[in-house]
């Protein structure tokens, strides 16, 4: 499916780069373990912040591979899978002890997105961009990757980025608190790598143990069993609609598509 994750050290500092340039870094399953394995690595190791990034200045990550995405038969089954890789991949890095901070070099969509929320800190180029377009392809977000966005930007920022599925710039992405910092592209690499020395040179004990409240006391825990079998029912319907096969045909048509509902 091509792609790798390159991993690279300063002292206490590490650089993890999602590198498939072919495909505007776009995540596929082997991309998946292989970054899921990087943060297992690193977490035995002696390091105490991590800046994640995409390869080149174009894109931060695409979000997933469009073509990987199933539609019609048992694709809601798949999808709805408890333990799927990208969940997995985004757990790992959420419970990865120390801060890792999202150095976000160009686009950043869907998947790759959320990938950046789940960071503890977003720094931007000013000429990045930022979308959700499930609702331009015909499908629901998963919960807990709702709640991710609510518990990063609030709910009406939220619901602006999945209702409009439009491309919001560095500076409205700002506003909407989806990144802490924007700086020129030239300026990128220094100040993410400033602000990881910063958080590298503070009390380990400390922020590890900050960030770890922190994440207990905003814990998505689920939806009660009724509403959770609810939600996977909206999924799966989607999942399985003709309008999911229009949005992926108009999106690789380079087309609007024509949704009708069914």
């Amino acid at each position: 499916m091509g792609g790798k994750v390159i991993l690279a050290r300063e002292g206490k500092i590490a650089t993890v780069t999602l590198s498939n340039p072919a495909k505007k870094n776009a995540l596929n399953l082997a991309l998946l373990s292989e970054l899921r394995n990087a943060f297992a690595r690193l977490a035995e190791e002696d390091v105490r912040c991590v800046v994640l990034r995409g390869e080149g200045t174009e894109s931060f990550c695409a979000g997933y591979d469009i073509d990987a995405i199933p539609a019609g038969g048992s694709g809601g089954a798949q999808v709805l899978l408890p333990d799927n890789p990208f969940d997995d991949m985004i757990r790992s890095l959420e419970a990865f002890p120390v801060p890792v901070i999202a150095m976000l070099n160009g686009f950043a969509f869907g998947g790759g997105l959320e990938t950046a929320v789940a960071c503890d800190l977003r720094i931007a180029s000013d000429q990045a961009v930022f979308g959700m377009p499930p609702a331009r392809l015909g499908v629901i977000y998963r919960p807990a990757g709702l709640m991710r966005f609510v518990r990063a930007i609030g709910l009406p920022a939220t619901k602006e980025l999945f209702f409009t599925a439009g491309k919001v710039s560095a500076r409205r992405a700002m506003e909407m608190n989806l990144v802490n910092r924007i700086c020129p592209p030239s300026a990128l690499a220094q100040a993410a790598l400033e602000t990881a020395r910063e958080i590298a040179g503070n009390a380990p004990l400390s922020v590890r143990g900050t960030k770890r409240i922190l994440s207990m006391c905003t814990e998505f825990r689920g939806l009660p069993p009724g509403e959770a079998e609810e939600a996977e029912d909206l999924i799966r319907r989607c999942m399985e609609s003709d309008d999911l096969a229009e949005g992926k045909k108009a999106f690789q048509e380079k087309r609007n598509p024509v949704f009708r509902g069914r």
